[in-house]
């Protein structure tokens, strides 16, 4: 299957700071073949996905410029939800399953590094493994309202 990795960062990214598809290493759970450069041309609607479908509703504002985004609050509210889902999951733990290899102690694992439970990946930091949505949520817990991400590279991978 294939999905897509976003280079995201508080600062501004220089082109030739770009990762490389040839130098992109998988993180803790994720299973990554290989990664490839996407098309110039889909980078818009790309980063416009992000911002849509994968991000929580509202958090961001996708600028005129189509490659920074402007944060707009709502972390709170996210993480009430994030620990409401995580204390979910376990609470389905129990002694017949915590050892099933996909089970529920599997699923809590998921919801912990993925909160946002896609299948892109995010790289945070220069020469960083690319990683499950926990890391970008991270990042984003910082931010203040009004500041921005940048967005470096787009790289398609298969897994």
């Amino acid at each position: 299957m294939h999905s897509n990795i976003f280079q995201i960062s508080t600062e501004p990214i220089e082109k030739k700071r770009y990762c490389n598809p040839d130098d992109i290493d998988g993180g803790d759970m994720v299973s990554l073949d290989y990664a490839y450069d996407t098309k110039t041309e889909e980078r818009t609607a790309l980063i416009r996905s992000l911002v849509e479908n994968i991000l929580p509703q509202g958090m961001f504002t996708l600028n005129p410029d189509t490659e920074t985004l402007t944060y707009n609050g709502g972390m709170a509210e996210w993480k009430k939800k994030y620990v409401a889902d995580i204390q979910r999951h376990a609470m389905e733990v129990d002694e017949q399953n915590v050892m099933k290899w996909i089970g529920k102690a599997y699923h809590l694992q998921i919801a912990i590094a993925n909160p946002l439970d896609t299948a892109c990946l995010f790289i945070t930091e220069e020469y960083a493994p690319a990683e499950h949505s926990r890391e970008l949520m991270l990042m984003i817990d910082r931010l203040q309202e009004g500041e921005q991400l940048y967005i470096g590279a787009i790289l398609g991978y298969h897994f």
